[in-house]
């Protein structure tokens, strides 16, 4: 969405924040600072880039209230026109007007939205409506919001209606919504979707069909013509909870389609989502074994990975105290490789045939001030091994805070 529209928008927002009396605010921020050498240099040109999100909720009153959340990812800061603007990404992640229905057995939350909203493979939509403690991997952690690790988003403008039970632990409903993902037609959207949350299970569970609008075919003027259909679908699933050891499992397809005429593999790899993560737990202690695929799209936005295709093991100690400060600390060993996928499990020798990664990522997080500050280095050796130790280590500094 161009800036322009969005300033009109958040404008009128406000304003119309006017009309109720009763208006509160809560919030959640967050950033990070990455300095590193420029990949593409030969010779040490370090690099400081900023990513960073605002996501905030205006309780109108008890049964009405409304999201807003957006994005940057910045170019970087540290160039000769420093004094100049930067290239930055900016995105906005979520616009959305949510209204409760208190019936006898249930709750009926009825929302209208534009962005992303409750996106498969974020845990934001149990956190809302189940008001549990995160259960993601942390190796799909990021300071981008909503636009971080997903599966495949509800991202358009649309309503959805979505059922809780009081009685019972669960939720269900689903989502209306027109996109642009198709490079030539917009795109009507329609999703369902059910989660429950149990002892020892957490699942979350979404699959639709979008269907281009077309308004030609075969050089004819037409009303809507159908050409071929998308399908989506995606599943989080956490075996035990948070107290135990556990195993999550994401899965997820976005956007693969078919015609009457089928030419060709209707799913692509590079579009399949696949994380398998047993977690274990001794007292304070952890360890949690990451195997996965993913889209390069989801890559590009993560902390502690930097291909496709690879495993990531992470020890860490939490529940420690420096003076009066809760404190984690641990390690990333990830081994990954560049534009591989599942597939190419197969054919073993050509794993490293575009690239690979072997990286130690120690990091602390504690508590600071009233947020959550995280220092992280990388230590990439495959740059030490193929002769390239400029590009060989970065830092990154983030701080993430509710208000």
């Amino acid at each position: 969405m161009k800036t322009k529209y969005f300033l009109s928008l958040l404008a009128a927002f406000f304003i119309s924040t006017g009309l109720f009396a009763a208006t509160s605010f809560s919030g959640y921020a967050g950033g990070k600072l990455n300095y590193a050498a420029n990949p593409e240099k030969t010779t040490f040109d370090p690099e400081l880039k900023l990513q960073a999100f605002f996501a905030g909720q205006f309780n109108f009153s008890q049964n009405l209230w409304s999201h807003l959340e957006f994005s940057i990812n910045t170019g970087n800061l540290l160039s000769e026109s420093i004094f100049h603007a930067t290239d930055s990404k900016f995105q906005i992640d979520e616009l959305s007007l949510i209204f409760r229905g208190n019936m006898y057995t249930s709750a009926n939350y009825f929302s209208a939205f534009m962005g992303t909203y409750d996106p498969i493979g974020s845990d934001v939509f149990l956190q809302r409506y189940f008001n549990i403690k995160p259960i993601s991997s942390k190796i799909t952690e990021s300071y981008l919001g909503l636009a971080g690790s997903i599966l495949y988003p509800h991202f358009g403008v649309g309503i959805s209606d979505i059922i809780k039970l009081y009685n019972e632990p669960l939720a269900f409903g689903g989502y209306i919504y027109i996109n642009h993902e198709d490079d030539d037609y917009y795109v009507f959207n329609s999703d369902l979707r059910f989660a429950t949350v149990l002892r020892y299970l957490t699942l979350d569970f979404a699959a639709g069909i979008g269907v281009p609008l077309a308004d030609n075919y075969r050089g004819e003027d037409v009303i809507i013509a159908v050409e071929k259909v998308y399908w989506h679908a995606g599943t989080t699933i956490l075996l035990g909870n948070n107290f135990t050891s556990s195993l999550f499992i994401q899965a997820g397809i976005y956007n693969a389609s078919f015609t009457k005429k089928q030419d060709s593999s209707i799913v692509s790899p590079k579009e399949i989502y696949l994380l398998f993560e047993p977690r274990l737990r001794f007292g304070n202690g952890h360890v949690n074994i990451s195997i996965f695929s993913l889209p390069q799209a989801t890559v590009d936005k993560m902390l502690f990975i930097d291909d496709t295709l690879g495993v990531d093991v992470n020890f860490y100690g939490e529940a420690s105290t420096l003076g009066s400060n809760q404190i984690t600390y641990g390690s990333h060993i990830c081994v990954s490789f560049a534009d591989k996928y599942f597939t190419s499990i197969t054919d073993f020798t050509n794993l490293t045939s575009n690239g690979y990664s072997i990286n130690i990522t120690p990091y602390i997080t504690t508590t600071f001030l009233s947020g959550e500050l995280h220092v992280q280095s990388t230590i990439r050796l495959n740059e030490f091994i193929t002769g390239h130790s400029e590009r060989g280590f970065s830092l990154d500094i983030g701080y993430r805070t509710k208000f």
